[in-house]
Order: C-alpha cells, then structure tokens, then sequence
C-alpha cells in the first residue's frame, strides 16, 4: 500500500519538477561541499544586477533619483519615465526650479525597474538627456560638468528694431542645418533699440558659437563662430549707419497709437518700384515704433532711426482709426514734425438718391457708415420727405451704409449694409427693408449736373475702375482714394477735391485690365462729367 502511494505521489510531482525554473531549481538545491556559498552569493548578486530584463524576478522596492544640477543654468522642468516610454510623464518640477549648483530627491515609488530616461529643460529652453539610467546601481545623476567654465556674453542691439528672438548654439554641433538654430535665448522677452542682453549659456567648454537674431520686422542678422572665449561682447547691427533724429508732435485732440517711418532711398540710389498691392503698401511702414505706448494730445515723442537717407515717408495712427502721413519729412533739420489732423485720410464724398414710395412723409432720414456707433444728424435739414419726392444723399463713408427713415407717427424702419456704390438709386416703400432691388418703382429719374466745386467721374472705359489716385501737384502717390470701392462699366463718381490738395492734382486712375492713366494737371473743380480713360 505504501508502494501504490509512493508511486502515485512520484507521478503527481514529476510534472511541477519539470515545469520549475532552472533558477529554482538552483536554489532549492543544497550547496556543493566547498565553494557553496560564494556560488551561491554569486547567483543572488547577478540577479540583483541584471537590469531590466529581470525586471518579474526581483521584488518591487521604492526608487528613488537624486538630481544634480550643474549645468551652469536653472532647470524649468524635469521628466523621468522608464526608458524607452514614449510619454515622458508629468514634470517633476511642476511650478518651482531647480537652481544651478542644486540637487533635488525624486521619489518614483516602488517599482521592479532599475532603467529610467531622465530629461531636463533649462531655464533658456534648451534641454538635456541621459537615457538608461540605472537607479539601482547608482541613484545619483549629474547634469553638467561643475569643472567647465561658466560661458555668458552682453549682447547688444545697436539698431533701431525691437529684436524679438535670439538664438545661440555652438559652431561644432554635427549635421545641424539652418533652420535647427536650438531654442529661443530670449523666451517670452524682447530687445529694444539700443538696449543690452546676457546671454548665460551655462556651463559650456565649446567657446565658439553661432548667433541668429530676429528682429520685429522679421528681418535675421547672423554672426558665424564668435569666440566667446576671446571677447564677451557681441554688437548686434551696422554702427557706420549715422543715428536720424526727430520729434514729433501730435498736435490734435486725439491719441496717437501708432508710428511708421518708411525710408527713402540715399541721394544717388535708384528708387524702389512702387508698391502694387495694398498688403505691399502696408508692409512698406514697417513696424509700429511707438512699441507698447501712446502719445496723448499735445505730447511729443523722440524718433530715432538708423538711415543713410536724412529723408522718410512717416505715417500715424491715431485711437479712432484715422491715419495721417507726412511724405520726404527731413530727419537732419531738427525741425519738429507735428501732426495737427489736417492730412488725415478722409473717405470720398459718395451720393445716392432717395425716392419716397411710401404712403407717409419721411420726417427724418439718417444714413450713416456700418462701422459708426450712432447715426450721426437728420439728413433732411429742409424739412420731410413727401410722397414721391426725390432727395440726394451725400455723405463720407465706405460703400457700405446703414440707412433709417422715422415717419411723422413716430414708427421708423432700417436696413443694414445697404451697399450704395452698388445702389445709386433706393426706393423706400413698403417691403424695402426685406427687397431684393432696391431701385424699383421709383419712376424716371434724369441725373442733375455735378455739384459745384467738384468733378463727375463716368468710367467709359472697358473694364471697371479699382483705383483712383489725386494727389498735389509734384507730390508722390498717396492713397487709393476709391478704397473699396470699384467703379463699373458706364457707372459715375461724383468727386470733390481732397483737403490739401485744391482744385488742380494730379489724377491717376488704374483699371481691372491693367489699363492705367496719368493726367499730372487736372481740374478737381470744373463741375463738369469727364469721361475715363
């Protein structure tokens, strides 16, 4: 009986044997008559300190990193995650730093790991990495070398832009191209003109670098392999370009917000081809130079600019939008430049003719631009508009207006974005506010003669008009006076002399077709309708 017992126990544990792990099987078994320790010490010591690839057979314990920082710079943010995680996990740091010179203990918890990738970002956005770090070996890990030399140089900007964005990065740096010019030295700071910067690069034994500086008109500046080791002061910009001063006024009421100053080629150099589109017109300012501050009504504000020329187009902006230019303004006179408001751009007078179909008198009517914020004055200063009269609107404003006619009752009626470049014609009657046309049932209208004091554009030409310039006599191209607006086939403009320009200018007019015409001598005033071309 002790037999069939001993047999069947033999077969039931024969499987389990069989399936035991060699390791196992080693250490269950007694140690050999000499030697037996050692060997077995041996075994515990390899297992302990086979890395990641015993990670299951070794019991879970609490890891920890200790974090050195000698880079030279603070550390921003700092990442540990088992190596080859492709998510780098949450900042260890979270909202503090760790200063240059500094060690911070990292708890991990406890884990069955021992290799871990450890990144850190440094204060100037550039980062550091060491991958396959074993924490069971050795908990400390060095970012730096603390007997490397602290590398910082000034750098300075002697031009007349804000510098927005400085690079650096060491000329040895194998297979970098143009555009990996490393992080941005200045973060979320700024340079302004003939300010000073240091730049601390950490701890650092290369001494030469490459430098890219960007300013606020996008404009790059580069210097190839500077020696930091030799000199710790790099210029940034053209000192040979002479220093142009001038102080401006603002003369009005208003707030200027903004100042452009576009220059003007050097005596003897060739003139740049005008600008062809409004985005080439706008780029032409360049940035704003004000910056971040306004000047207030009757303040002054010192304008300093690097130029060959003593000569610049200057331009403001003043809080409610209007804008005022000033052309060829001598920077070596010292004569103050003061903007009173008198050559702000104005819109072009625009006109339309009102029938009343409506079974009341018009008692008021108000028409003002979609982008004002009250309808400004009654536009029927003579009294109503009866039942089937006619009544001639003229105001300045885009194409685009917003028209409201109130009746004796006191009931009013609007409509919005009324386009009266497209509407030289609009019948109030019932449902017009809701009309698809808005010239129907208005009768035969003939069109009386121009005003006094001002010329009738007709476009007879065979493409629409979109732009129209009159500018002084011997003054250079100003502004598009039609704006947005395009004038058709057979369709007329009726036009008054622009402030400062007077009843003789010079007309310029340009077509969809690429036709253009140029009439330097022209009669603003004559009250009469001319054909174009």
């Amino acid at each position: 009986m002790r037999f069939r017992v001993g047999v069947v126990l033999a077969l039931l544990l024969a499987p389990w044997q069989a399936a035991t792990p060699a390791w196992a099987q080693r250490a269950a078994s007694p140690p050999a008559a000499s030697g037996g320790a050692a060997s077995q010490g041996t075994n515990q010591g390899a297992n302990q300190g086979s890395g990641q690839g015993s990670a299951q057979q070794r019991a879970a314990q609490d890891r920890e990193a200790l974090i050195v920082n000698e880079l030279g710079l603070g550390l921003r943010e700092l990442y540990i995650a088992p190596a080859g995680s492709v998510e780098p996990g949450p900042d260890r740091l979270g909202q503090d730093t760790l200063p240059t010179g500094a060690s911070l203990r990292v708890g991990l918890g406890r884990q069955r790991l021992c290799l871990f990738d450890v990144r850190a970002v440094l204060a100037d956005g550039s980062a550091e990495e060491k991958r396959g770090v074993d924490l069971c070996r050795n908990s400390r890990v060095t970012f730096g070398d603390p007997t490397a030399p602290l590398r910082e140089a000034q750098v300075v900007n002697d031009t007349d832009l804000t510098m927005r964005e400085f690079y650096a990065m060491p000329s040895a740096v194998p297979g970098r191209g143009a555009a990996n010019r490393g992080p941005d030295r200045l973060g979320a700071d700024m340079v302004g003109p003939e300010a000073t910067f240091t730049l601390r690069l950490g701890r650092a034994r290369e001494c030469l670098y490459d430098m890219t500086a960007v300013y606020e008109d996008d404009t790059l500046e580069e210097k190839r392999r500077v020696d930091l080791c030799r000199r710790s002061r790099v210029v940034f910009g053209d000192s040979t370009i002479p220093w142009r001063e001038v102080e401006v006024v603002n003369g009005t009421q208003r707030t200027l917000r903004s100042l452009y100053a576009a220059p003007l080629p050097a005596p003897g150099a060739a003139a740049p081809a005008p600008p062809a589109t409004a985005e080439e017109r706008e780029e032409r300012w360049g940035p704003d130079r004000l910056g971040q501050i306004t000047v207030g009504a009757g303040e002054t504000f010192r304008l300093r600019l690097r130029r060959q020329s003593c000569q610049a187009d200057l331009r403001v902006v003043y809080n409610d939008e209007q804008a005022e230019e000033k052309n060829a303004v001598d920077l070596c006179s010292g004569a103050k430049v003061v903007f009173d408001g008198g050559g702000i751009q104005r819109q072009p007078e625009r006109a339309f003719t009102l029938v009343n179909r409506h079974g009341a008198p018009v008692q008021e009517l108000y028409a003002s631009s979609v982008d004002d914020t009250d309808w400004g004055d009654d536009r029927l200063p003579g009294g109503p508009l009866e039942r089937g009269g006619r009544f001639e609107v003229t105001l300045r404003a885009g194409c685009e207006v917003d028209l409201r006619v109130v009746f004796g009752n006191g009931g009013a009626e609007e409509r919005r974005g009324v386009n009266i470049c497209d509407n030289g014609l609009i019948v109030v009657r019932p449902g017009w506010t809701l009309a698809e046309r808005l010239d129907q049932g208005a009768g035969a209208i003939e069109q009386g003669p121009p005003r006094e004091g001002s010329v009738r554009f007709r476009n007879s030409g065979p493409a629409p008009l979109v732009e129209l310039y009159v500018d002084a006599a011997g003054a250079p191209r100003g502004a598009d006076r039609l704006g947005a607006t395009v004038l058709g086939r057979g369709e007329t403009l009726d036009f008054q002399p622009p402030e400062g320009v007077g009843c003789t200018g010079h007309l310029r007019a340009v077509f969809r077709n690429g036709l253009e015409i140029d009439r330097p001598d022209f009669a603003l005033c004559s009250g009469t309708e001319v054909p174009l071309p």
